[in-house]
């Protein structure tokens, strides 16, 4: 760092409450998605979590319905789980604390959005495709599946709202 300056070290993470064109208030449709992202957080660990802990028989689930999917048990779907609780945690923690990190600058300018907006966007697609997917290859479970699809499509929804967009949007300068 050059002495003669009055530009301080920057940190991996800076916040975008630092920056002028942040610091309006979030819009619903941010609270929401944070707050989507965080619930499905805290579901996807347990579920990992359980099945992780016992992959033959987690919360009391018949290795049977695993019969037509590619796995012999429940530790790959539990590590599944945890990605996508780790990726929305992450996720709902940048949308709460308004943070970049520097890595995914080149990301962002690329696409001309925020991380979280990516990470919201890639968690709701990723999951949604791994529900419609298994809906082909495991027993239909009549209030998982609906609730995992509605849930991953509104995330999605969510980030897709014009508020949204205009709210994690990449600024000049930021």
């Amino acid at each position: 760092m050059d002495v003669n300056t009055n530009h301080a070290r920057k940190s991996w993470t800076d916040s975008w409450a630092d920056n002028d064109t942040r610091t309006a208030r979030r819009p619903r449709s941010i609270i929401a998605l944070a707050a989507l992202l965080a619930l499905l957080a805290i579901g996807a660990f347990q579920g990992g979590i359980a099945m992780l802990a016992n992959p033959v028989d987690p919360l009391g689930m018949s290795p049977s319905y695993l019969e037509g999917s590619p796995v012999g048990d429940y530790f790959w779907p539990g590590m599944f789980l945890i990605g996508i609780a780790v990726a929305s945690l992450v996720t709902a923690t940048g949308l709460v604390f308004r943070w970049t990190w520097i890595w995914a600058r080149p990301i962002e300018a690329f696409i001309g959005y925020s991380w979280p907006w990516l990470g919201a966007v890639s968690t709701g697609a990723i999951l949604l495709i791994f529900e419609i997917v298994e809906l082909f290859m495991v027993p239909f479970h009549p209030i998982m599946h609906p609730l995992l699809i509605t849930w991953s499509a509104a995330i999605v929804a969510l980030a897709s709202l014009p508020s949204a967009r205009a709210f994690l949007g990449v600024h000049p300068g930021v």
